[in-house]
């Protein structure tokens, strides 16, 4: 009994300490603790989260609002505007990426500088769909001819009941028929005028920019597409020199308003002019609700011809006129602390006394010259000796 009783303990020991340890296996199994190859496949291949990659579709998609990167065409569904026609006016464009924005990391001389080195040309501008414009032109054309074709069939009726009231007072057929165009001609001007508006309203849209390049080079030049007239031709392609491409005086770009700071209540566009090597001038139409290359400061200074300084500035030639004001009245209220209430007059007696002065002087050596000719002509040998 005693020699069986460490074998039996010995066995109990066993059979308790295996039912201890399963548990603690059957706990570390359903751990949290996930294992190296569970890791090892939740992890995408390249190392990049699936979901920061577009798919192909949705490239396809954000492609067509990248400046750039949409292929333009020319078919007539193109300029036909979706209803409601407040769709129109939403933006469709993204801001082109690797553009440099003036702000903390880039002064205004470093982007111009960026676009200046650039090897290869660069998009600088690119506009929204012109549908609305196409339907403005079309109603305008309409419109336009419709009026021309009323005048024309009126010129017509009265220069030929003019010509059938003449028969009894004018005899002479050769100088009715004289009478009667020269008074059809002057009743179709009205009309001439109606279908001339009609065919410049049609021609409009091919004034429109569509898109703009930057061609960098020892001479810079400037490539733009605009419509073709007739739907379905291609794009009509124009490379300028830089410096024969200019905008008005007065239509300034930056306005400091909108995302670019291009935006405008009062003009929805600007105007380039083009130089023609014959010295006519061109218009070309560039809406300002459209991608900008950095912002409007850019196109002032490559299109304005301004300075570093000025563009940079931005000031509008509404404000600069003010601060002329500004400084006239500052110097108005100088002189007339300096000189009293009757600065006007002072200022206006001093200016007729150095004019009396000059005017003097002016006499006095006209004499000065009289007589020194006279003393000449006396001193001169006469003719013959």
């Amino acid at each position: 009994m005693l020699m069986l009783m460490p074998a039996r303990f010995g066995y109990h020991i066993a059979k308790n300490s295996s039912s201890i340890l399963r548990p603690i296996s059957i706990l570390r199994f359903k751990s949290n603790v996930p294992s190296a190859k569970q890791s090892k496949n939740n992890l995408p291949a390249d190392g990049i989260p699936k979901k920061s990659l577009p798919s192909e579709g949705e490239w396809k998609h954000l492609k067509l609002h990248i400046p750039g990167e949409n292929v333009q065409t020319n078919d007539l569904k193109d300029r036909i505007p979706k209803f409601p026609l407040g769709k129109e006016n939403v933006p469709t464009l993204l801001p082109r990426p690797g553009v440099p924005q003036v702000g903390k990391n880039f002064t205004f001389r470093q982007v111009i500088g960026i676009l200046k080195n650039k090897t290869q040309p660069e998009l600088i501008y690119e506009s929204e769909p012109h549908r609305l414009y196409f339907l403005m032109c079309f109603c305008a054309s309409i419109i336009f001819a419709i009026y021309g074709c009323v005048l024309f069939e009126w010129a017509t009726w009265i220069a030929n009941k003019e010509y059938d009231e003449n028969e009894k007072e004018e005899t002479n057929l050769a100088i009715r028929k004289r009478e009667w165009a020269i008074s059809l001609a002057m009743y179709l001007a009205p009309s001439a005028a109606l279908f001339l508006l009609a065919y410049g309203a049609a021609l409009f849209p091919t004034k429109l920019v569509r898109r703009i390049w930057y061609l960098p080079g020892p001479v810079e030049h400037i490539k733009f597409t605009s419509y073709p007239f007739i739907p379905g031709r291609p794009t009509p392609v124009y490379t300028v020199p830089l410096e024969n491409l200019k905008r008005k005086h007065a239509a300034r770009v930056w306005t400091g308003k909108g995302f670019y700071g291009t935006a405008d209540k009062g003009f929805f566009y600007f105007t380039l002019l083009e130089t023609l090597p014959n010295g006519k001038t061109k218009n070309w139409i560039v809406d300002r609700k459209g991608f900008f290359w950095s912002d409007g400061r850019v196109f002032d200074y490559l299109f304005g011809k301004e300075t570093l300084q000025e563009a940079e500035a931005g000031i509008p030639y509404d404000k600069q006129f003010g601060i002329i004001n500004q400084e006239v009245k500052k110097k108005k209220q100088q002189l007339r602390e300096k000189h009293g209430v009757l600065w006007r007059y002072k200022m206006a007696a001093e200016e007729f006394g150095k004019d009396i002065k000059k005017l003097g002087g002016y006499i006095t050596n006209s004499k000065s010259i009289d007589n020194k000719k006279k003393t000449d002509n006396g001193k001169q040998l006469p003719k013959g000796k």
